[in-house]
């Protein structure tokens, strides 16, 4: 990423150990704390006595650190800032396969993106790649309780209620792919969603243009298909999950060539019955690469689950590129 972008990031046992060793509280971390990094991080035993020392943890931080590329970091200035920080950092010591990055927009692109909010949240593998990687969009839903919390609030509701993100599937699939989750303050427009992937094509040269991926699960389902309707030689392939399907009017024929996965709960009603007719437009119109998947039984809330547990995904994304016919 550009160095001259003010990035905030992130990395997983850094996080984890500022979180440890800076409590004003406990200077050091408790044997419970020890005994989760440990389960997490079994290399960082160095010694192989079954035990973790901080110094032990300490220093698997600074060589896990060697291998990720230096942070244009801000520190944290307010008192929420702290508190999301200890989040990001909970929520890094669950994953193994994949780091969690804070992307701040810069303050004029900001300005034009509409209710997004100023922060958003970067995936990236843990091992290091070389080479251009494929960049994954999701787009959350969510409803007044979501919106009416900041970003901080939406992260801990998130977890509370099992709702899941284009981080947590990253750290399923396991694949080596930048994952970009954005966030908004009300329903996702496509102008403010063109002008973001305008910026991050242009500031993170290591995403290949070729091989860029949207989805969303109930609002966000819904604002993946305006979007690729809105902009569909933008994308290589698609899923919008989980929403009443979009309009009737002239979709399909635009998108005629896009690769779409649409899934729904099979129990989630009116969401269920509009992704089986988008699909069922989508293959009249001529699309030879759609598929469909009805998790059997799953409510709306289980329907999410299910979509973001569904690492074959990934590799069936990743299976096409973006169509240069038209350019």
């Amino acid at each position: 990423m550009n160095k001259q972008q003010p990035f905030l990031r992130f990395v997983i046992l850094s996080l984890l150990a500022a979180s440890l060793f800076t409590n004003a509280k406990a200077q050091q971390p408790s044997e419970e704390q020890l005994a989760r990094i440990l389960k997490r991080f079994p290399e960082a035993d160095r010694d192989k006595d079954g035990e973790l020392s901080t110094d032990e943890v300490q220093q698997f931080v600074k060589l896990r650190q060697r291998n990720i590329r230096p942070a244009a970091a801000a520190q944290p200035t307010q008192a929420g800032d702290v508190k999301l920080t200890e989040t990001l950092g909970g929520m890094n010591a669950r994953f193994k396969n994949v780091q969690l990055e804070l992307l701040k927009w810069p303050s004029e692109l900001h300005k034009q993106l509409g209710k997004m909010t100023k922060l958003a949240l970067v995936t990236r593998p843990v091992k290091k790649v070389e080479g251009k990687l494929p960049l994954l969009i999701n787009l959350h839903g969510g409803g007044p309780r979501w919106f009416n919390n900041n970003f901080q609030q939406q992260l801990v509701i998130a977890q509370e209620i099992g709702m899941k993100r284009g981080f947590d599937l990253a750290e399923l699939a396991g694949k080596e792919l930048i994952v970009l989750d954005p966030n908004t303050a009300e329903r996702w427009n496509p102008h403010s969603l063109d002008r973001m992937l305008d910026y991050v094509l242009e500031n993170f040269p290591e995403i290949d243009k070729d091989r860029v991926y949207v989805m969303g699960y109930s609002a966000g389902g819904g604002a993946t298909w305006r979007w690729i309707n809105q902009s569909p030689d933008r994308f290589a392939a698609a899923a919008p999950c989980g929403f009443t399907g979009g309009s009737v009017q002239d979709d399909a024929k635009k998108l005629a060539k896009l690769p779409i996965w649409g899934m729904a709960g099979g129990d989630d009603g009116k969401n269920a019955a509009g992704v089986g007719k988008m699909v069922e437009r989508l293959r009249l119109a001529g699309n030879v690469n759609v598929k469909h998947t009805e998790f059997e039984g799953a409510d709306h809330r289980e329907g999410n689950k299910a979509v973001f547990g569904t690492p074959e995904l990934v590799d069936w994304m990743l299976g096409f590129q973006r169509s240069r016919t038209t350019e």
